[in-house]
């Protein structure tokens, strides 16, 4: 490798201190490629502007070297270019930094090039009726000062590049030098059991919007379908949250938790959530295609198998199990046909042939965090179908992880693009790093200690504010909700109570809960941010890693909820050991007598029902029982068989 490669090689910001982290790295040889490639773009446009005497080709040439600078090649008798010309320049390269925002934000990989190469050959097209119009002299040689003055910025780039990343890898050595061995979180002593009458509050704001009528998004904030507030995650987050609370507080409750979760499959089959990438297979890939699954869209194919997979594993919902059961329904008359375990696959075979061993967000856009949710889904899939797809690209993963995708400094990136090597770990702040460790727990546990680690000091320094982003991705709303919450809940996964009690007094002190007919909400939080939180307030030390790695067994006769009237009766707690059920349950606002159904008692068999007064009852032939309870306040319930 030549020195100036090597300068330019320094932008991919490797993920460990030395030269043997980028071994095989991808994106330091994208990154050579893209500015070794504009390198030589701007040398040949100093060659043509310098030495050729053909305005449209000199119009050319600086037109590709930076969008519109084509246009100054327009120069006036006196060799001035004119206020038309200037304003082109200027129109152009705003609209060139417009078309890179989309590219961002809709995976349209066709619209920079379309703007820049068309600005170009615009000024190339138009520079000889302009010349003859204005009797303008040839462009002049000074105007090869352009190229390469951007060559210039280019090199210092590079240089500067370098510089940033020798300081991050010294100072993430310091930082892991100094730090206590990194440790598997340990579960809270004691363990949480019950859900509290305030986060039962907190969490029917989310069973109201899954309850309601499937067709229905009443509640849900629409904003857009391709970025972060997109209704999708929504969805999502309220079902992880749903997934949480049965795997940590309610693994013997059926009832409405699981409609819930019904529903919410069911709405991310509205083609309103998925129909976007037909755009963005078109400007992305450059070919038509409907589906939402087969490729490079893991920000729905991923998140919807973790959104199954964590549900079938906290309340055996097995709807999706069998070829074929979840059906996509496009308005064309185009439908997609797959199940859990074919959607796994469809992603575990992506991911063994994925160049940089993580998959696309969408066209072109690889972002860490979508691809630990979606190793989360392939990994507690492989825990309940007895599969090994993670085992055959978890190596390969991780090796990129944090060679490709882990900054000189230790953070991880937050996105990078597959087609230049580019890429931040700047966007989000801590609180981006912090939702990090909470699905990187349930893969790498040590890599989420280390990253929980680096993260920490910056909620302990001086800065700790400024490191929380004041901008609620959930609806592009300006505060510091959500990140708050997704802070809190990475604290809660990885055992660190402090940080988690410390985010949620800020968040109840900054955004102050109201309540209305039983259900609490936050003014000026997302509906986003108040799934994250109900994780946070909810899920305790690795409650995501066990759901993933140790799914409820279902198998058996075990004593549980099956039915409870929403909202009449809530359920804070409900777990079955050695054939006795124990739970505790609410009526909030409207106590008296509730009729609840149990399941999966013994045939025919006589048990006692515990709660407050004892009663007698026996199950029927299909260990199915009805009963009526009285629920005043708080209410512990306990089914015992009868001696």
């Amino acid at each position: 490798m030549t020195d100036a490669q090597g300068m330019l090689s320094s932008i991919a910001e490797p993920g460990r201190a030395g030269a043997s982290a980028m071994r095989g790295s991808i994106a330091r040889r994208r990154i050579v490629r893209t500015a070794l490639g504009y390198a030589g773009l701007l040398t040949l446009a100093i060659v043509v502007v310098h030495l050729g005497a053909r305005p449209d080709v000199a119009a050319l040439a600086l037109g590709t070297a930076f969008p519109g600078a084509g246009f100054l090649a327009w120069t006036m008798p006196d060799g001035s270019a004119s206020g038309l010309a200037l304003a082109l320049c200027a129109g152009s390269a705003a609209l060139f930094l417009a078309a890179l925002v989309l590219w961002f934000a809709t995976g349209n990989v066709v619209l920079p090039g379309v703007v820049w190469i068309g600005a170009a050959v615009a000024a190339s097209a138009l520079v000889g009726p302009w010349s003859a119009a204005f009797a303008a002299p040839p462009p002049p040689p000074r105007l090869a000062w352009i190229p390469a003055a951007l060559l210039i910025a280019l090199a210092s780039a590079a240089g500067l590049a370098a510089r940033t990343a020798r300081r991050g890898a010294t100072r993430r050595a310091r930082l892991e030098s100094d730090a206590r061995p990194a440790s598997l979180p340990a579960e809270p002593q004691p363990p949480r059991r019950e859900i509290a009458l305030d986060d039962l509050r907190r969490l029917r704001l989310l069973l109201d919007r899954a309850l309601q009528p499937v067709e229905r998004f009443d509640g849900f904030e629409w904003r857009d379908q391709f970025q972060t507030a997109a209704v999708r995650y929504q969805v999502n987050f309220i079902s992880y949250a749903l997934s949480a609370a049965a795997h940590a507080h309610l693994p013997a409750f059926d009832g409405y938790l699981a409609a819930a979760q019904r529903n919410l499959v069911a709405k991310q089959r509205d083609p309103r959530m998925w129909r976007y990438w037909a755009l963005e297979s078109l400007w992305g890939h450059l070919r038509a295609g409907r589906d939402p699954i087969a490729r490079d869209n893991i920000m729905f194919s991923g998140f919807l198998a973790a959104q199954i997979a964590f549900a079938r594993s906290g309340l055996g919902i097995a709807d999706h199990d069998a070829p074929g059961s979840l059906r996509l329904e496009h308005p064309s008359g185009a439908s997609f046909n797959y199940s859990l375990p074919e959607i796994v696959e469809v992603l575990a075979r992506q991911y063994r042939a994925a160049p940089y061993g993580l998959l696309a967000c969408e066209p072109n856009w690889i972002f860490p965090l979508c691809n630990l949710i979606t190793a989360g889904a392939i990994r507690a899939a492989d825990a309940q179908y007895a599969t090994r797809h993670w085992d055959a690209i978890a190596s390969k993963f991780r090796h990129h992880l944090e060679t490709d995708f882990t900054s000189a400094d230790g953070r991880l990136l937050a996105f990078r693009s597959s087609l230049t090597g580019l890429g931040t770990a700047a966007p989000g702040g801590a609180a981006a790093q912090a939702l990090a460790c909470f699905f990187l727990n349930a893969i790498f546990p040590d890599l989420a200690a280390r990253l929980w680690s680096r993260a920490r000091r910056e909620l302990d320094g001086p800065r700790a504010r400024r490191a929380l982003w004041p901008i609620d991705f959930g609806n592009y709303g300006f505060g510091r909700a959500l990140s708050y919450a997704m802070t809190a809940a990475a604290a809660a996964e990885m055992g660190d109570v402090e940080i988690a009690q410390r985010m949620l007094d800020l968040l109840d002190a900054q955004h102050p809960i109201g309540l209305l007919g039983g259900v609490a909400h936050r003014d000026r939080a997302s509906l986003l941010a108040h799934a994250v939180e109900l994780i946070a307030r909810l899920a305790q030390a690795g409650t995501l890693r066990s759901l993933v790695a140790r799914p409820r067994a279902r198998t058996g006769t075990y004593p549980r909820i099956a039915s409870a009237a929403y909202p009449d009766v809530l359920v804070a707690e409900a777990r079955a050991d050695h054939g006795v059920l124990r739970a505790v349950l609410h009526a909030d606002t409207d106590p008296g007598i509730k009729t609840l159904e149990f399941a999966g008692l013994v045939p025919t068999c006589s048990y006692v029902a515990e709660a407050g007064a004892a009663q007698r009852f026996t199950s029927d032939a299909r260990g199915v029982a009805t009963l009526r309870i009285p629920v005043h306040g708080r209410t512990p319930l306990r089914i015992v068989p009868a001696a």
